[in-house]
This record gives structure tokens, sequence and C-alpha cells, in this order.
């Protein structure tokens, strides 16, 4: 049987949409597209093939979905729980897509947690989300990778959501929860995602396009003359949540303001140097030709020295870039696919997706 592997990242299904109501935290819009996908590489010429969907984190955006008005950063399994269904229910077709997927033969899922779905390390999470995308007899053919953030393929290929290349975002593998203040074991959360749900989000409920723009410090600086009274609160609630969260454990004043300026340098400047640090440890990775990641919503290939290759699978949310020699609106739907030679030699490539060509789609709301 032939073998292909599709790798998809940052789809970031929120809690879904009703046809006229507009949803500021739901950005992803494709659900007809991503469901033709998963039947693309499942029937036609692929209906005899091994398929492998590999869902690289940030599938389901669990951070931005909302608890009684609100984004509680205390996340046990329940909550978690509640969460996760309200964004399986929130994206049906996606649901019954990946269900017919698996129904076929030879068809798997294998999904890696990113920064925005790290509920998906709790039992319970994988287990509502066996429960809406297989059956029981193909509830086998759904695993999580939780173990490790790295899901190694034996021909070289190694495969990360990338979240661990930034501070900011990093998990500590081995004790991803805490106890919580009532003894219930929470997620023990990065900075950033403290961030996000603290002021991100409430600010994205006023201006719902402001994690959509890239690069966001060129974002900020157009924003203080264009939407100056906004920017600067955002700016000042930013400045005041860093100070309290990150500059917690420092003890006094001096010893504060002598740590930051490593601190913004090793953690916030060092954003901007995504698939810097990511080409960096592909470099030392001994054994490995391929390294596909997601996370930066950035798609891109390249071949370094020794012919390694690094793949960024991008997203499916729409993105608008201020760079110059990429100025305007990028939509994503890209993915990475491996494929094998009768040799089983693999070769990874990044494609675009376009879809089945239809007549028409659906205005959900008008802004």
């Amino acid at each position: 049987m032939n073998l292909i592997r599709v790798i998809l990242s940052d789809t970031h299904l929120g809690s879904g949409k009703r046809r006229g109501a507009f949803n500021p935290l739901e950005d992803f819009h494709h659900d007809d597209h991503l469901a033709e996908l998963v039947e693309y590489y499942s029937t036609g010429e692929f209906a005899d093939h091994e398929v492998e969907l590999i869902l690289n984190g940030d599938i389901f955006d669990l951070m931005k979905v909302e608890v009684d008005g609100r984004w509680p950063i205390e996340v046990h399994e329940e909550l978690a729980v509640d969460k996760m269904r309200q964004c399986l229910e929130g994206h049906p077709r996606v649901v019954s897509g990946l269900r017919s997927f698996l129904e076929r033969k030879g068809k798997r899922v294998t999904y890696i947690p990113g920064n925005h779905d790290p509920e998906v390390m709790l039992p319970a999470v994988q287990d509502v989300v066996r429960r809406y995308i297989s059956t029981e007899s193909t509830v086998s053919k759904v695993r999580f990778i939780t173990a490790s953030e790295v899901y190694s393929l034996p021909e070289g290929i190694q495969i990360r959501h990338g979240h661990q290349f930034e501070t900011i975002h990093r998990f500590d593998w081995a004790n991803y929860t805490v106890d919580g203040p009532d003894g219930k074991p929470i997620l023990a959360l990065p900075w950033g995602s403290l961030w996000c749900m603290e002021v991100l989000y409430p600010a994205k409920r006023l201006r719902p396009h402001i994690d959509q723009i890239v690069p966001f410090r060129r974002f900020l600086f157009a924003s203080l003359i264009f939407d100056f009274r906004f920017t600067f609160m955002f700016c000042l609630h930013t400045v005041v949540h860093f100070l309290m969260n990150r500059m917690h454990n420092v003890r006094g004043l001096w010893a504060k303001l002598r740590a930051i300026p490593g601190v913004l340098k090793e953690e916030i400047f060092a954003i901007g140097d995504f698939d810097g640090a990511a080409i960096k440890t592909l470099r030392r990775l001994h054994g490995v030709h391929t390294l596909i990641v997601g996370h930066s919503h950035a798609p891109k290939v390249r071949t370094i020295e020794g012919g390694k290759v690094y793949i960024n699978t991008g997203s499916w949310v729409r993105m608008i870039n201020l760079d110059i020699q990429h100025l305007g609106q990028e939509n994503g739907l890209t993915y990475a696919l491996i494929e094998y030679d009768p040799e089983g030699k693999p070769q990874a490539s990044l494609l675009r997706w376009h879809g089945m060509h239809r007549p028409y789609e659906p205005v959900l709301y008008q802004s």
C-alpha cells in the first residue's frame, strides 16, 4: 500500500459562528475547504493509499473560547472538555469530514498539541475528540503525541508545532499541570498564554483584526497614529501585565529594572526570528533531513546546507502582511505533503489548497 502524510497546522477553529451574527473571536472561515481537503486525500486516487493526517497544533483555538463571558486562566479538565466541545460543535462540517476520513480504509489521524490547544494534553479532552470524530471501530485510528513536543518519523523527518522555540509560549512538557487553588490540577500556562487571555482577546473584541496583522510591531507603530487611544491603552495593559506576571518573581524594584532588558531581548524581541531559531535547531539535529513546523502563520520552504529542508506549513487564518515585500493579504490554506518513491525515500512539499469549484459562497454576516 502507498503511503502519504498530510500535515496541517494553525486552523484555529473556535466556537463557531451563527448566521447573521458576528463572532469577533472566530477566525476560521474555511470549514468546507478543510472538509474537502480530507475527503480529497481519502477518496479517488488516494482511496487505496495509507494516509496519515497529522494535525500539527492550534487546530482548535481553545484559548479564545469564553466561559461565562471571560477567558479563565485556571483551566482544569472539566473546563477544558467544555471548551473543546464548544469548538467541535461549532464546526460540524469539519467534524463530519474527519469522521468520514477515518471510516475509510488505511486512514488515520495524529494530533500534536500547540500553544492554543494545550488542553489536548489532558486525557479527558482526547476522549471527547475521539467521541466526536471517530466511531467504536475507528477510535484506534486516532492518537495524540503528548510525551514530547516532537513527532519523529523513522525516515528522518521531524514534526513540531513550534511554540517551544519561543520562550513566552514554552510549556514544561514534564510538568504541564500544577495544583490549582482548589486542589484540582490546572494547566501550567506560560506568560504568553496568560497575556493572550487577559490582554489580547479582550482587545480583539473591540478590534477583531488585532492578531491578524504581521509584523505585529509595525502594526502597533501605525496604530499609534491612526488609532491612538485604543493602541495606547493596549500597550499600557501589556506593560502592566508584563510587570505583574512575568516579573513578579523578581524581588525589588532595582532588580526588576536590571532584569527587564535581558528578558525583553530573550523573550520579546526574539519572537521576530522564529524561522531562524527553528533552522538553527535543524542544523544541530543528527539524522534529521527535514523539519516541519507551524505556529508563526508564515508559510515557507527553505533548503539549507547539507540539503536539509525547513518547511513552515503556515495557517488557515486570514493574515494581512505589512512587510513591503509581502504587502497585502494572505489567505493561507497551506499544508505540507510527504510522498514516498518506490524505494521509500520521502519528499516533502508545501502546497496551497484551492478547494473544489463552487459558483458561490454564503455570506454569514456583514460588519
